[in-house]
């Protein structure tokens, strides 16, 4: 799982590139939740930015359906760093 954290952590740091200063992601998984702990800072503002998300995890059972919901969770992610970048925009 680490692995595979540290490729989506590289993609979306990439992506963002342009915008992101400061961009850091840590994993907590047990049997009953995946917790994502996010921190990002806009190269723009300097601001660090924080967010935790914590889905239950019972139904994902196996290592292919945790990754589903870790990639999900990325989704979010991504909207987050999106508004975070509009509401920037919007103030210049």
């Amino acid at each position: 799982m680490k692995a595979y954290l540290e490729e989506l952590s590289s993609g979306l740091a990439e992506q963002y590139k342009l915008y992101l200063e400061t961009f850091i992601v840590d994993l907590t998984c047990d049997e009953a939740f995946i917790e994502l702990r996010v921190a990002f800072a806009l190269r723009c503002d300097h601001v660090l930015r924080s967010e935790v998300f914590k889905v239950e995890a019972s139904a994902a059972l196996d290592d292919v359906e945790r990754r589903a919901v870790v990639a999900a969770l990325f989704l979010e992610i991504e909207d987050h760093i999106d508004g975070a970048i509009a509401a920037r925009e919007v103030t210049n």
